[in-house]
């Protein structure tokens, strides 16, 4: 039996509440912002900007207000290296992000396109039977989501290579997407209906999806820029001579400066909601119809942190999927679960790693790139992080994360496989367990 809210509850709810208000933290509460009412000093102070292990300067990327930011972080774990293998500085050296854009959003569009092409279903199939196709129609309402997963850029670099950002610079739409993005996407949409209608009519699908993406590439062309078949790349390099680079490929470009091999990055994931020691793929999670999907392999805390650390000391950045918005303080660029005294003047409680993901109260909602950690006695106190809001945000680019919120709010790491135990690299071969969609964000 439902019980609705008495009166008489709420006289008794205000006799209690005046016996013990706090007009001083009200009149805070309703004058200032709720997060700098509870921002906690000490901790602050706690977190200083000193490291004991970084890597070299770089070149710090920003996404604007893109959501982009899975692309941005596989970049810098390259943009280093193929500086070097350049001889140029790494704080002049840019890849182009809006090249990967381009195919990333064309790429999209044929993967949702071939998903209703292989899909079996009646000739009444409607777009939001959720009770047929939950997982499918989930991944259907946003096919070509600007979000995206590691192995979504590890693909369009294996497929398409890269150019520098000079090249192929960015745009105001890609900078500022949000627009631009959901026309896409309703032009997306209204070609899955028109494919889910020729299904019905037994016509030639694949001469439809060849038109729909050529309409998509013109779009693309129009609003990014079209990308060059091949570049010259003029540069001046770090002993002050003028180097050219003709007619390269970007695929060539790529394999010629690119010394980093991402097939041998493995992504590692701590999420106790899963079980440790076991393969995990996503439904529905790849951008290019041929690659793999997203996938994981689920382990404990201590050996999470051991992986990222261990591949941090060999001078390699530590890619990282994390929630960024819980226990951020921005005025100090500080990520600490300690930074805001909640359940001291708020009363509310924060929850364990575990219930916040079973409760999606925590999830994967940013990509950031490791390049420094504070360690002592092999344990780190906190972590040097890159972002990707430019060198004037943050701290010159940067978060100090402690190792609280490393441990809570981290869930996946990209770690070369010559880091991994035997025991997790054999679990590489094992068939994986089918989970969720895109779209859960787990």
């Amino acid at each position: 039996m439902e019980e609705k809210i008495e009166l008489a509850l709420l006289d008794k709810f205000r006799d209690d509440y005046n016996k013990i208000k706090n007009e001083k933290l009200q009149k805070a509460l309703q004058t200032r912002p709720i997060l700098d009412v509870c921002l906690n000093e000490e901790i602050k102070a706690e977190n200083k900007f000193e490291f004991n292990i970084e890597l070299e300067d770089c070149k710090i990327y920003n996404q604007y207000s893109s959501k982009r930011c899975w692309m941005f972080a596989v970049l810098n774990l390259i943009k280093n290296n193929m500086a070097q293998n350049l001889n140029q500085s790494v704080m002049t050296f840019e890849l182009s992000t809006n090249y990967l854009n381009f195919y990333d959003k064309l790429e999209k569009a044929n993967h949702a396109y071939q998903t209703i092409i292989d899909l079996k279903v009646s000739d009444d199939f409607v777009m939001c039977d959720y009770d047929s196709h939950p997982l499918l129609t989930g991944y259907l309402k946003d096919p070509v989501r600007e979000n995206g997963k590691l192995n979504f850029a590890s693909a369009l670099l294996k497929k398409y290579g890269i150019v520098p950002m000079s090249v192929m610079p960015e745009t105001f739409n890609s900078r500022y997407s949000e627009d631009f993005n959901n026309w896409f996407t309703r032009k997306i949409r209204y070609d899955m209906q028109e494919l889910l209608s020729l299904k019905g009519k037994k016509k030639n699908l694949y001469k439809a999806k060849k038109r729909m993406l050529k309409e998509c590439y013109n779009l693309l062309a129009n609003i990014l820029g079209e990308p060059p078949k091949t570049i010259n790349y003029n540069y001046i390099d770090k002993n002050n001579d003028k180097k050219n680079i003709l007619n390269f490929t970007p695929i060539e470009f790529y394999n010629q400066y690119c010394s980093i091999n991402l097939d041998n990055f493995v992504q590692i994931a701590q999420m106790p909601i899963f079980d440790y020691y076991k393969k995990y793929e996503r439904r529905y999670s790849k951008n290019l119809v041929e690659a793999e999907a997203h996938n994981f392999i689920n382990v404990p805390q201590n050996e999470f942190t051991s992986l990222c650390l261990s591949q941090l000391k060999e001078g390699i950045p530590v890619v990282i999927g994390c929630d960024n918005r819980k226990y951020r303080d921005k005025e100090s660029k500080i990520l600490d679960t300690r930074i805001f005294d909640f359940e001291k003047l708020l009363g509310i409680k924060d929850l364990e790693k575990l219930e916040a993901l079973k409760t999606f109260d925590c999830k994967t909602r940013h990509f950031m790139t490791i390049r420094g950690a504070f360690v002592e006695n092999d344990k780190p106190l906190r972590w040097k992080v890159e972002d990707t809001a430019g060198d004037e945000a943050r701290i010159n680019g940067f978060y100090v994360m402690n190792n609280n919120y490393f441990e809570k709010c981290v869930y996946y790491a990209w770690i070369d496989k010559k880091f991994l135990s035997k025991k997790i690299t054999n679990l590489l071969e094992t068939k994986a367990e089918l989970y969720g969609f895109e779209g859960s964000e787990l």
